[in-house]
């Protein structure tokens, strides 16, 4: 059974003044200015829009009162993690030195834990679970992670680990168990893949959890190739989803969100120079781009909670001037601009 987290009483950490609605409802976020970057707050159809603070890699956290971002000071980019209430921006709370890989981050469902990498510039480096509440850290594992994800009731987390720096990388899924505070007896993680060759855990709400596995390594000139697999939280009933055309310089798709009944999947396509969103039916393994599929095409961010609407940016791989920030629906049509000039963006919608 599936043990919600519950590290310590609940702490009202981060209040939405009701004073100001408008960032009561302030659950997108997105970055403006790649050189001197400004993370924006708005709400979720992109009205209200307002700085934020100097910094970039936004979070918004699922109940959208919190955003965790990486700060810009006096210009100089930095590797600190930290949260602010989305009501009170001028009070910042530092939650990591040493952030990195903010590719592997996710909230816990109740917005009260962080998963989050920390370690060197280089070599191996450890993945965390920060509580809001308390700031305490709690280290999970040590090694090369690519993906991370809380179950959907925040008690279990998933990710991908490889021992060495390699490439491809030899890496498994584990399944870690969040204790339930400091009494109880730490429990190692379990290895649910022994191939060396899985990556990018999405946990989904049906008991599934979508994965990356890599393969054709040896016949492929450049690098093996992506295709998502799915399995139970026992690491068993392992079935192959996608099979996907996948050029040599290219890598395949990687698992985005789901919707929250499990019927539908984000995906994004990825390879050298190129990025671009596509659907995935998690039921046949029926593939579509979202828009047509180029190397300017849209990258997708996230998925809405009832599936129907898919948040990213257009405009290309890189950001820069030209990138909206925009809605295109799950079952296709016309961007609907949120944000121009911006990228990067999530919500909790």
């Amino acid at each position: 059974m599936l043990r919600r987290l519950r590290w310590v009483p609940a702490v009202a950490l981060l209040i939405v003044l009701a004073a100001v609605p408008s960032l009561a409802h302030a659950t997108l976020t997105f970055v403006r200015n790649p050189f001197k970057p400004l993370v924006w707050l708005a709400n979720d159809n992109g009205s209200h829009a307002h700085q934020f603070a100097a910094g970039t890699n936004p979070r918004i956290s699922p109940d959208g009162e919190s955003v965790a971002y990486s700060p810009v000071k006096g210009g100089s980019f930095s590797s600190e993690l930290v949260v602010a209430s989305v009501a009170d921006r001028a009070s910042p709370r530092r939650l990591l030195a040493n952030w990195r890989e903010p590719f592997d981050f996710a909230w816990s469902p109740d917005s009260s834990t962080i998963a989050a990498i920390r370690g060197p510039e280089v070599g191996a480096k450890n993945l965390v679970l920060i509580d809001l509440a308390s700031g305490s850290v709690q280290t999970v594992a040590s090694g090369y992670f690519s993906g991370v994800s809380f179950d959907p009731e925040g008690g279990q987390l998933v990710y991908a680990r490889a021992g060495s720096e390699t490439y491809p990388p030899r890496s498994d899924v584990y399944r870690f168990e969040i204790p339930l505070g400091e009494s109880i007896r730490y429990v190692p993680p379990v290895r649910l893949t022994q191939d060396h060759r899985s990556t990018n855990p999405l946990w989904g709400p049906t008991g599934k959890i979508v994965f990356v596995k890599l393969l054709g390594a040896k016949q492929r000139r450049y690098g093996p190739k992506n295709e998502l697999y799915l399995m139970n939280p026992a690491g068993k009933r392992v079935q192959r989803l996608t099979h996907t055309s996948v050029g040599q310089l290219l890598q395949g798709l990687y698992p985005t969100q789901w919707s929250a009944n499990g019927k539908r999947l984000l995906a994004q396509f990825s390879g050298q120079d190129t990025s671009y969103a596509v659907t995935v039916n998690p039921q046949t393994g029926t593939q579509r781009p979202l828009v047509e599929a180029t190397e300017q095409g849209f990258a997708g961010a996230a998925l809405s909670a009832d599936g129907k609407l898919v948040l990213g940016a257009g405009g290309g791989f890189e950001p820069g001037p030209g990138h909206n920030v925009a809605t295109i629906p799950y079952s296709g049509g016309k961007p609907k601009v949120l944000a121009k000039n911006a990228f990067e963006p999530g919500w909790s919608r």
